[in-house]
Formats: C-alpha cells, sequence, structure tokens
C-alpha cells in the first residue's frame, strides 16, 4: 500500500540539520556554552509584576483557618449580623466597574 508518494528518508536533510545532526552537530569543546544564534526571551515589566504577585499569592493560605472557625462560632451562637448597606455598596460598586470594563 502506497501512501503519499514520497521515498523514506527524502527532504529530511534540512530537518536533520535544524536539530542538529550529523552535520549539524556541535563542534567538541563547545559543550555549556551559549550559541551566538541561540533564541532570547524577555518578560515585559507586567508579566514581571503578575509573576512577582502570583508568588506573593502562594504564600497566602486559601483558607483562614482562624477566621472561619470565628465566623462558624458567630452564626452559631446568632452573634453574626450583615450590613446591608455595606453589601449594596459592594454590588454597586462591583456593577459600575463591571460595566466600564465591558466598555473597554
Amino acid at each position: 500500500m502506497k501512501i503519499g508518494g514520497k521515498k523514506p528518508g527524502v527532504g529530511t536533510d534540512n530537518y536533520i540539520k535544524k536539530a542538529g545532526g550529523p552535520e549539524g552537530a556541535k563542534k567538541p569543546g563547545t559543550a555549556g556554552k551559549p550559541s551566538s544564534s541561540g533564541d532570547n526571551v524577555e518578560l515585559s515589566s507586567r508579566a514581571l509584576e503578575l509573576t512577582r504577585a502570583t508568588g506573593l499569592l502562594d504564600t497566602v493560605p486559601e483558607v483562614r483557618g482562624e477566621m472561619v472557625v470565628r465566623l462558624k462560632t458567630d452564626i452559631e451562637r446568632g452573634d453574626y449580623s450583615v450590613d446591608a448597606g455595606k453589601v449594596a455598596e459592594k454590588m454597586i460598586e462591583r456593577a459600575l466597574r463591571n460595566a466600564l470594563y465591558a466598555k473597554k
């Protein structure tokens, strides 16, 4: 059964050169030295900020145990109360922020 019509090995010379095959192999004694034609990566200042922020967030525990225990006991005792004004304020603030960002 013939698929494609090309003979095996045909057209692989360029791939071998790019991959560092026999003809494109490094010369002895160059191990560990950076290649002058190597790729370079530079991160933007925004990417660096995000990396730092992610690192800081990783140090914060996901669940603040003391707060959870305190809230549970307050709810069980009936001492927990919600300031409806603050909740409404935050809801409006978030809705406005979302509306502004949706327009951009």
